[in-house]
């Protein structure tokens, strides 16, 4: 389990595009904000002020390639993340 703010600073400085995702219903995910090229710091501060479940699906080939933030405890949790759904999280990472 990460902290929400690590992970913020880490897209602030680096060039990773991503996409941010607020939990609609019955376990959906809607996309959040309008797409672009630039990484979207801000619009994901937004996001997390706004909802308790935020997904941020990170547009690279890591194992990791989603996060759950929950703003609620502050932390960031990884998960498998497909077509706005959850398919699994990483259970034994948040454990260590």
């Amino acid at each position: 389990m990460r902290n929400i703010a690590d992970i913020i600073e880490q897209l602030k400085s680096g060039k990773q595009n991503f996409n941010i995702w607020v939990y609609s219903s019955k376990d959906h995910y809607c996309k959040f904000g309008a797409q672009s090229s630039k990484p979207r710091t801000l619009q994901l501060q937004k996001a997390i002020e706004q909802h308790l479940q935020v997904i941020v699906e990170m547009h690279n080939y890591e194992i990791d390639n989603a996060y759950l933030f929950l703003p609620e405890i502050h932390a960031v949790i990884p998960v498998n993340f497909h077509d706005g759904h959850v398919l699994s999280t990483h259970m034994t990472q948040v454990a260590t």
